[in-house]
């Protein structure tokens, strides 16, 4: 089995680390580790191998979606690890220029490769995996986020398949795109709105830490700004689309978490005459980002099990 990179690995479990309550309460431990160490046997480098990892998963956790919540986080770990393999396949079969035509549609540098690169993305993609390009310099195989979803949501719980499918929705349409705003600001509201009122009816929710970190990455970019998207004019002013979407935000929100944090945070700005500060800068970063907050992720050990067993 090949070995997976430090830097893949590294990405992949800042994915799931967090930290606030979750609710492990209903985790099965000895099911979560058993299927952890199944996982760990199947033949990893196998193209085909994720059909066989959902056979297991469905086998072990059908009629209890508890635990398929867990299972689910699981399996989309172990989908994404080995991504490692059929990414350097990728490159062993293709040169850079061939897979950039495929990526961007060049047919005149395609010319009669097509059909075998067109077979080539067809074949993977049955098993959940597509060619995304990285700013256009490099290109990798990663996993189709959806894939997984659609055929295990009816085995999930409600409240987890909702927020998944939500979460798939906005995945490729990254908020950020080079220290600049990517989405319109209303889109940024809105992606906090469903999260914020999401938490507030299932403030038991298993992940309701990684949907807090969520909310807290969006409010950094309505109340401290982007390197290339500034919150405030050249007078250090709160631009009024912004002041103007905050206050009708929380104005609509009066009782939720990050109703309050808005109405907190205009209300700083309205005694300093809407102006940024020092001040506000550090209470922004001090409620967003609290100094000495722990970082645990509830399924590493089940990831380490894997991590451990395939990496070589």
């Amino acid at each position: 089995m090949r070995k997976a990179s430090i830097g893949l690995l590294f990405a992949i479990l800042l994915w799931g680390f967090g930290a606030s309550a979750q609710n492990t309460s209903r985790m099965d431990d000895a099911k979560l580790t058993e299927f952890s160490y199944k996982l760990s046997k199947l033949p990893f480098s196998e193209r085909n191998v994720i059909d066989t990892a959902c056979r297991l998963f469905e086998t072990m956790f059908k009629g209890d979606a508890d635990n398929a919540d867990w299972g689910y986080q699981i399996l989309y770990f172990y989908h994404e690890l080995s991504c490692e393999d059929k990414t350097t396949t990728l490159h062993k079969t293709f040169s850079e220029e061939e897979i950039r035509a495929l990526v961007h549609k060049d047919i005149k540098v395609l010319g009669g490769l097509v059909s075998d690169m067109k077979r080539f993305e067809n074949e993977y993609g049955k098993y959940g995996y597509r060619i995304m390009s990285y700013e256009d310099t490099s290109y990798a195989i990663e996993v189709q986020p959806g894939f997984l979803y659609d055929k295990f949501k009816k085995m999930l719980t409600p409240e987890y398949a909702y927020y998944r499918g939500l979460w798939i929705k906005e995945h490729d349409i990254p908020a950020i795109w080079h220290a600049t705003l990517a989405i319109p600001l209303s889109e940024v509201f809105k992606r906090i709105e469903w999260r914020d009122e999401f938490l507030e009816k299932n403030p038991d929710f298993i992940r309701e830490d990684l949907v807090t970190r969520e909310i807290e990455r969006l409010c950094f970019i309505v109340t401290k700004g982007l390197e290339n998207t500034s919150v405030y004019d050249e007078k250090d002013v709160i631009k009024p689309e912004y002041k103007d979407a905050l206050q009708a935000y929380y104005r609509s929100h009066k009782q939720t978490k990050w109703g309050k944090y808005m109405t907190d945070y205009v209300h700083l700005l309205a005694l300093n005459k809407y102006r940024n500060s020092y001040k506000i800068d550090s209470w922004v970063l001090e409620h967003l980002f609290p100094e000495g907050r722990k970082n645990i992720d509830p399924l590493l050990k089940y990831k380490d099990i894997l991590i451990d067993n395939i990496v070589e």
